[in-house]
């Protein structure tokens, strides 16, 4: 056996994504659904620290997670965190004993994509622990196995999905906005969200084109903007409360919609103080409200 000692550990930040467009186009053969997106990460970030406390050869890693506070997210083999060591270590061929430390600030079950995020931190963490030297694509690949939206963290800023969400073309990130965060005290269930979309044999035609979408970016939110999310279809008429907020904060700024399946929503302003203003106002109303900024990366490791 190696003990690696105390230069055996990683600390890391995992950044939350919000939705700026989610058209779902159809459902695909393999049970997850066609979808074209733009996903932007976001500076409301969780933290982790990943200690590789022995490595062996031969057999099951031992993965241990501690979450902070407690209660915030699972801490079993539910948590994509564990899943993401477990995936790791089965397909580089490495094992150990692994220590993760979560303290979650990204609001869990709100379509921020806290958990993918976390999980493609633990994959980056690993990476570096075990000394494999992967490329990005190997982790995206990886992070592909456990879910549609893992892949995006590993650059994050500002990319279009396709396919599942997957297959990601990187866009530039735009300046000087302000996202208002907001989320109410229930969660929305992914699963449930998409199975409630009525598909049936229709076939959405794509709207986001990048020839479009590069100028209108470079001038967000200030001109009209062409996304939505189709998940609101479905999840805003079985939450009156939810959408009750949303229009309430699409009266105030010039793009508001639901992230993912939320049950967060999220608007753009182009100033830090109109941002603050409207956390002040909408906090009586929702659990969370918080104003960041957009990122141009994703999880980092940190130094230290």
């Amino acid at each position: 056996m190696q003990n690696t000692g105390r230069d055996g550990r990683v600390r890391l930040q995992a950044p939350a994504k919000v939705n700026l467009h989610l058209e779902v186009l159809k459902q695909r053969h393999d049970g997850y659904h066609e979808i074209e997106t733009i996903l932007q990460a976001v500076d409301l970030q969780d933290r982790l620290q990943v200690t590789l406390v022995e490595r062996w050869e031969g057999g099951k890693p031992e993965v241990e997670l501690l979450v902070r506070p407690r209660g915030t997210a699972p801490e079993d083999e539910t948590n994509l965190a564990v899943r993401a060591a477990r995936l790791f270590c089965r397909e580089q061929r490495v094992t150990g004993h692994l220590q993760i430390e979560l303290d979650k600030v990204i609001p869990s079950g709100a379509g921020l994509g806290g958990g993918s995020s976390d999980a493609m931190a633990v994959l980056v963490a690993c990476d570096r622990l075990f000394d494999t030297k992967l490329d990005l694509e190997d982790l995206e690949r990886m992070g592909a196995a456990l879910g549609s939206d893992i892949p995006f963290f590993a650059a994050g800023g500002t990319q279009l999905g396709r396919g599942r969400g997957t297959e990601l073309t990187r866009l530039n990130t735009p300046r000087g906005i302000r996202f208002v965060i907001l989320k109410p005290s229930f969660q929305v269930d992914t699963g449930n969200a998409y199975g409630a979309l009525k598909m049936g044999l229709t076939v959405r035609v794509p709207a986001a084109n990048l020839q479009v979408i590069k100028p209108l970016l470079a001038r967000f939110p200030t001109r009209p903007w062409f996304g939505f999310n189709r998940l609101e279809d479905v999840i805003l008429p079985a939450h009156p409360e939810l959408s009750r907020v949303l229009l309430r904060l699409r009266d105030h700024v010039p793009v508001a919609m639901l992230s993912g399946s939320g049950s967060a929503i999220f608007g753009v302003v182009g100033r830090v103080e109109q941002a603050e203003q409207l956390v002040q106002d909408f906090i009586p109303s929702v659990e969370f409200a918080q104003s960041v900024g957009p990122l141009t990366c994703g999880v980092q490791l940190l130094e230290g």
